[in-house]
This record gives C-alpha cells, sequence and structure tokens, in this order.
C-alpha cells in the first residue's frame, strides 16, 4: 500500500505547475522550510514552481531562493499546491484561494490543532518544528539536502526550537542537525543571523518600547 509520503511525490511528479503556501505573519520555520523544499524542487527539475508569501521579514532575507518569493501570482490555477507549517486553511497569508483552485492539496505540518485540509496531508504533531518533518520527506523523496538547502531547513530549527532551548527538542533533534552540518552548513553562523541580529527598524521599536 502506498504511503503518504508516496502519493505526494506522486502528485509532485504529475505535476506542471506548483504553488507554495504558508501562514500569515510567517516565522522562521514557515519561510525556511518553505524555501527548501521551493529549492528542492527546482533542483529535481521542477522549473514552474511559485513560493508566495505576501510579507516575508527581512531577517530571512539571506536564505537561498529568498530573492525569488513571490507577494502574489497573476496565476488563479495550479496543479498542485502545498501548505507548509500552516494548521488551517483560514491561516494561510493570502493563499487560500491558490489553495482552494488547486486541482491537488497537501499539507505538510507539525501543529497538533492541524485540521487535515488538504487531499494528502502530512502531519507530525511530535515534531518541534515542521523543517524536521520536511527533512523526512525530502528523505523519502530521495530529493538531495544540500548546503543551501540544509540552510533553509536549519532556520525553521533554530527558530521553533528558540535556539534549543524549548522543551519539544529531541536527540532526533540533533541527529538532523549534524546531518545539516555535514552538509557544510554554518550552524553558528545561521544561528547569529537569526537570533542574535536584530534589523534596525526592530531595534528601534525595541528601544521605543522599552
Amino acid at each position: 500500500m502506498m504511503s503518504t509520503l508516496d502519493k505526494i511525490l506522486e502528485e509532485i511528479n504529475n505535476a506542471e505547475s506548483i504553488v507554495i503556501l504558508t501562514h500569515e505573519n510567517p516565522d522562521g520555520d514557515a519561510v525556511g522550510t518553505s524555501l527548501a523544499l521551493y529549492n528542492a524542487l527546482k533542483m529535481s527539475g521542477k522549473n514552474n514552481v511559485d513560493l508566495i508569501i505576501p510579507e516575508c521579514p527581512i531577517t530571512f532575507s539571506f536564505l537561498p531562493g529568498a530573492n525569488e518569493l513571490k507577494k502574489e501570482s497573476n496565476k488563479d490555477e495550479y496543479d498542485l499546491a502545498i501548505a507548509i507549517d500552516c494548521a488551517t486553511l483560514k491561516m494561510l497569508s493570502g493563499g487560500t484561494k491558490y489553495f482552494e483552485n488547486a486541482s491537488s492539496s497537501v499539507v505538510i505540518d507539525h501543529h497538533g490543532t492541524n485540521t487535515m485540509y488538504g487531499d494528502y496531508n502530512f502531519v507530525n504533531p511530535d515534531a518541534p518544528a515542521c523543517a524536521e518533518v520536511m527533512i523526512v520527506a525530502l528523505n523519502h523523496f530521495n530529493m538531495e539536502i544540500d548546503k543551501n538547502i540544509g540552510t533553509c531547513l536549519l532556520v525553521g530549527i533554530i527558530t521553533d526550537t528558540g535556539g534549543f532551548k524549548y522543551q519539544g527538542v529531541t536527540a532526533e533533534t540533533f541527529e538532523f542537525v549534524a546531518t545539516l552540518l555535514n552538509k557544510g552548513v554554518n550552524v553558528s553562523d545561521t544561528y547569529r543571523k537569526v537570533l542574535q541580529v536584530k534589523t534596525r527598524s526592530a531595534f528601534e521599536l525595541a528601544r521605543i518600547a522599552n
């Protein structure tokens, strides 16, 4: 019997046009995991892929592929829509119409509150970050996780674990990070960019708030 991931891969292979979407006010897990999938699909020869994030925090502009993000699309219908790190259809930032109009839909997430709103849903509530769920998916798809994709995934893990501070962190989390290190991902540099560098506007805002 085909697993959910087998079915999702079949949908990806059959789709000519693909759109990737995530939740409103996206954090590092949403942006990083979406970009990881976007880069992986492009590397696999899928040329007609759009990643739509209407408002992406400038903190993540250093990530590979971030300059290709779209605020909206001139396409009304895609063969396949993939929602990342988003528990409900309503939370898809500006992307609900693309998701509903697509011929087929997939949800990849880690929230226990996920409403399973896709045709195919790959959700693991035990994972502290959606990036970890994506690593499992990409490995199953036999899509290579190179340094660029690994950096995107690491941002997701660092963000949603609070820099490995939160309780949901497991031994598997560190195994995933070790794998990314072996791909040449610079963990300390990425950590610094995501958690320790504040943009000027964020710094000013914090100063005013205090």
